[in-house]
């Protein structure tokens, strides 16, 4: 029977350590404790080697989600496993747990692309949504909910084992409530999954933009547009982990509502006791914003090298275009050059037949037309292409030049936009006479007031 246990085990991989550390009895114990690859459906004793090896590899598999039942594993006040996927009616667990409805859906079990949450029910409960981990903290109990994805059955697993093991070890001590090293445990099955999977996109994301600074490679660059989703994908998720985190570290209610064995009401001079919980929830929360601050990093690199990547194919495909345009420049040369010698196949006097110097005349003329025709056409060409910071003050100066040419060329623009513009013009400035200050002194006294 044991060698059997210590066979099936490991090859699913759900040990962490040596079996002696791991060892569960398959028989039931006199404290009533149930093994993880036991039933409660069926007895412990008297078990046959089939039957052992049947539940373990059931055990493994993901549930299929239903709408009636939920389906969970359960962890008492001392780290025992006191059922393994059972299977709760919704209602029955929603009043044994004093639960509302709305709860359900952050722990659902058909889906694990849910926001991550850690909503608290003060004095009952600590619902915990995080990646694939969806469990409910009480002050003396565990559940957690198994998953329909066969993915992260094996994952959820190990969790199981390391929350058993975590409870175990500490349930002697008094140094951490029993909740707390309970939403330890899941912090760092958490924050675990966080680094193994930022270190596989460094390395492979890495690789990938080294080998493209050498050489740009079609199916390099898809494969970096991939990795690149799923970087931002994962980016998503630890910014939002950190957000809970965050939030439940700016929150005094939420802190004091996290004391399940012994609650506290906040506002009563004791922010100084949430001091053991918030260096937990801090010391978590700089993991994942070093996962978040890494994986924003690489994306950075990436798009930086997305841009570069698409430099280079628009400087390539500019030189491409510009080498179909000389192409074309040359056949439009050729074509022309051409032209005259096809009015000479008419079968047509053109009265040059009898001359010697017909054909080497007609030769030279299509040739010098060619080349005007192409040496014109490739100077508009390098006109376009001239699209630099000098041609731009080339023009800028062009444009000025023109313009002061043009105030200089009319030497009374800025009299004439002041006083207007007239057909007289009087060059020279004359003292007026005494008889016209005489007739300029009358109009002014006329224009005077009259009483």
């Amino acid at each position: 029977m044991h060698r059997l246990f210590q066979r099936h085990i490991p090859r699913y991989g759900l040990i962490l350590k040596k079996p002696k550390t791991r060892w569960h009895p398959l028989t039931t114990s006199s404290k009533g404790h149930i093994p993880l690859t036991t039933s409660l459906s069926e007895p412990t004793l008297d078990r046959k080697p089939n039957n052992d090896h049947r539940i373990i590899l059931n055990k493994l598999k993901p549930i299929q989600p239903s709408d009636l039942y939920v389906s969970c594993t359960v962890f008492d006040s001392k780290g025992n496993i006191t059922s393994v996927s059972k299977k709760y009616p919704k209602m029955q667990f929603l009043k044994e747990n004093h639960l509302f409805p709305r709860d359900l859906r952050k722990i659902d079990t058909s889906s694990i692309d849910v926001v991550p949450t850690i909503m608290i029910r003060p004095s009952n409960a600590i619902l915990v949504n995080l990646l694939y981990i969806k469990a409910i903290i009480k002050k003396n109990s565990v559940m957690v909910f198994d998953t329909s994805n066969s993915e992260v059955a094996t994952k959820l697993g190990i969790l199981m084992y390391d929350l058993e093991m975590k409870l175990k070890s500490s349930s002697n001590s008094s140094s951490m409530p029993y909740e707390f090293r309970a939403l330890e445990s899941i912090l760092v099955s958490v924050m675990s999954y966080l680094e193994a999977e930022i270190k596989t996109y460094i390395s492979s994301c890495g690789m990938i933009l080294s080998e493209l600074e050498n050489q740009v490679d079609r199916k390099k660059l898809q494969e970096l547009l991939i990795r690149s989703k799923q970087l931002s994908s994962f980016h998503q998720k630890a910014l939002l982990i950190r957000d809970v985190l965050e939030e439940l570290l700016e929150n005094d209610e939420d802190l004091a509502g996290m004391y399940l064995s012994k609650p506290k009401v906040p506002g009563n001079g004791e922010e100084e006791s949430y001091e053991d919980l918030e260096m937990i929830l801090e010391s978590y929360y700089r993991q994942c914003d070093e996962c978040v601050q890494q994986a924003g990093s690489l994306l950075n690199d990436i798009r930086a090298t997305e841009e570069i990547v698409n430099i280079i194919l628009d400087a390539n495909r500019n030189s491409l275009m510009l080498f179909e345009l000389k192409v074309t420049v040359y056949t439009l040369g050729i074509t022309v050059a051409t032209l005259i010698p096809a009015f000479y196949g008419m079968n047509l006097k053109n009265y040059i037949e009898d001359s010697n110097l017909g054909f080497a005349a007609v030769v030279v003329f299509s040739l010098i037309q060619g080349g005007i025709i192409t040496w014109f056409n490739f100077k508009k060409l390098h006109k376009v292409q001239r699209l630099t910071m000098m041609g731009t003050n080339e023009s800028s100066m062009n444009v000025s030049s023109t313009y002061s040419s043009a105030i200089r060329k009319n030497g009374s623009f800025l009299r004439r936009l002041i006083f207007g513009s007239g057909t007289y013009k009087r060059k020279n400035f004359d003292r007026p006479t005494k008889r016209e200050k005489d007739v300029i002194w009358r109009m002014i006294n006329d224009d005077g007031p009259r009483y």
